[in-house]
């Protein structure tokens, strides 16, 4: 089974001089591009924008990361707007990049193995 969903996974590392409000700050105008994000005709195009900005994991494999973001597009190319032509988006990895150590990006297609059984 498949999806045209998209997930698109993002976490971010600030940098050891950035501050609380900062990263807060970060963490707002992350959220409110779901809104803020426009297609080309005008319409807001992101399905869905979760946030976290506690790692509860007890597993101890955070590698330092402050945030995480899981953002839900309906299509690839509503990934590549977002990713290569959005100025909405454009302007926050521009004002979002000077306070990062380090970020991991990961999108799919959510996807079920041919092997599993269809119940779960």
């Amino acid at each position: 089974m498949s999806t045209s969903e998209v997930i698109h996974c993002v976490y971010l590392k600030y940098n050891s001089d950035v501050s609380a409000e900062q990263q807060a700050d970060v963490f707002r105008r992350f959220y409110e591009l779901k809104n803020e994000c426009k297609s080309s005709s005008g319409e807001p195009y992101i399905a869905k924008i979760q946030c976290g900005s506690e790692n509860t994991s007890t597993e101890g494999a955070g590698k330092g990361f402050d945030h995480a973001f899981v953002v839900t597009f309906s299509s690839a190319e509503d990934v590549k707007y977002y990713v290569d032509e959005d100025p909405t988006h454009d302007a926050f990895k521009k004002f979002v990049k000077p306070l990062l150590a380090d970020a991991f990006i990961f999108d799919f297609k959510p996807t079920t193995p041919a092997s599993a059984s269809s119940s779960a």
